[in-house]
């Protein structure tokens, strides 16, 4: 019979150690050799220490704005979010810690002291007593799965510090945005002064000539509401300025009314697109993509550890007892006194026979949700992929836009020049200048506009490309 149940034993132990620890999960999706908006040609192939080479994830230093590095690192110490990020970090491992419990011994101290009587046949039995005990119990992980329940709770914790690299990524691109707004809120206000004060003196103009029978009054109406426009769209533009600085007052985590030295700032010149690693540094350099595959990782180690369940459990258990006894039997004065040291030891093993498939579901279960985190995984990859290839395209968009737009403004600048010049010579009405002058300040103001979304696109497409977080913007971790 023991030889059967060892059998048994054996059998059940090889069918659940059919599995493979996952390690380094590749991606499961096809990951190109180039970006589409890169070189038309795939580049040579590189030695692999070239191409695991990270770059760093400071990319505002590139920006050349000293005030704006400030800002930023301000934000990564003071901001509630990265604050609450760093929380959830050190609550991961501290729950990595409680799942580490499990394969730890277990010590308790147990006391107890009785008082009591009671008849028997042969008389009163009176007694008093006092026991403590150490008791101590240990369960072997004989199939490793206490150990592969802490390698996921440990790999929830680095997927978790992975969240926090790229939620500081994503702060730093938003504190940059605040930024550049609040600069550009400015220019354009003085932007838009400076076309109110073009339109005033286009209005003293008209008035000067209707006055002399040259003009109607409607050419007067029509640009004193040119000038009622140009001064609500002022009012509007100034309102600006105190929008995206509170934004940028609430990202560095404070109340709104923080004055930023913004006066004489312009936007950066952010020169040309820069040279872009291969898409396969990408899967190391973004930190989304890397908690992704963390979390496959930590996932598989939880199936490992539902197999485990299912297979025999062995528990040992220790007790060192000190036990003291006072007893009174019958007619016999006086009470015996009876103490010394005793111990007890056992070994448990369990292992379940039929549980109601509770078992057998928790495996499926956790494989299903393996299924699910490599479909995340996939879909994380070729997001950051998209990102990267989006912010390219829209970067070489930005600037060809923006050529026409100067192209726009120069030929509306000489159209306007033109038709002043008829009105002034008496050889046109108005209206040909007042279209002109709508036409230069409205695309004055888109040139100022693309000019920004430019900056705009280049902040993307450094928080797409991601980077190695350097160490000195880590948090306080443990307590």
């Amino acid at each position: 019979m023991p030889r059967k149940i060892l059998a048994a034993l054996i059998a059940v132990s090889a069918l659940g150690c059919n599995y493979k620890k996952a390690t380094d999960i590749p991606a499961p999706v096809s990951v190109p050799e180039t970006y589409t908006e890169g070189d038309e040609q795939a580049p040579e192939p590189a030695a692999k220490s070239d191409v695991e080479q990270i770059r760093d994830a400071r990319w505002w230093r590139y920006m050349g704005d000293p005030t704006l590095s400030a800002l930023i690192e301000e934000a990564l110490r003071r901001n509630q979010t990265v604050r609450a990020g760093w929380a959830r970090v050190r609550q991961s491992k501290y729950i990595a810690n409680q799942v580490r419990a499990a394969q730890m011994p277990r010590l308790g101290a147990a006391g107890e002291a009785a008082i009591g009587k009671s008849i028997q046949a042969f008389g009163d039995f009176r007694f008093r007593s006092a026991r403590g005990s150490l008791p101590v119990s240990y369960e072997v992980d004989l199939f490793a799965r206490r150990a592969r329940e802490h390698q996921g709770a440990k790999l929830d914790a680095t997927a978790a510090r992975f969240d926090q690299d790229a939620l500081a990524i994503s702060i730093s691109a938003e504190v940059a945005e605040a930024w550049f707004d609040s600069i550009n809120s400015r220019i354009e206000v003085a932007v838009v002064a400076q076309q109110l004060d073009t339109d005033l003196r286009f209005l003293e103009l008209v008035e000067l000539r209707y006055r002399e029978g040259l003009n109607s009054a409607v050419d007067v109406h029509q640009q004193r509401q040119r000038v009622a426009g140009q001064r609500a769209l002022l009012a509007l533009s100034e309102g600006r300025i105190d929008l995206t600085d509170q934004r940028l007052s609430v990202l560095l985590g404070e109340a709104p009314g923080r004055e930023f030295p913004v006066e004489d700032k312009t936007l950066p010149d952010i020169g040309p697109t820069p040279d872009v690693q291969v898409p396969a540094v990408l899967l190391k350099a973004r930190p989304d993509v890397r908690a992704a595959q963390t979390r496959v990782e930590a996932e598989d180690r939880r199936l490992a550890a539902a197999i485990g369940a299912r297979l025999p459990q062995l528990v040992l258990e220790f007790a060192p007892n000190y036990t003291w006894l006072q007893a009174e039997f019958g007619e016999q004065p006086g009470f015996q006194t009876a103490s010394g040291f005793t111990w007890d030891a056992a070994a448990r093993i369990s292992v379940p026979i039929f549980d109601g498939l509770l078992g057998r579901s928790q495996i499926n279960t956790e494989r299903a949700i393996v299924e699910e985190l490599v479909e995340r995984y996939a879909e994380t990859i070729l997001t950051a992929l998209s990102e990267v290839e989006g912010a390219l395209v829209l970067e070489r968009q930005e600037r060809l836009r923006i050529q026409y737009l100067e192209d726009e403004f120069r030929l509306a600048g000489i159209t306007l020049d033109a038709t002043r010049d008829r009105y002034r010579a008496g050889l046109s009405d108005f209206l040909p200048v007042l279209t002109a002058l709508a036409t230069r300040q409205i695309s004055e103001l888109q040139l100022v506009a693309a000019r920004r979304q430019l900056v705009s696109y280049r902040v993307q497409l450094h928080r797409a490309l991601g980077g190695a977080w350097p160490e000195e913007f880590g948090g306080p971790e443990d307590d």
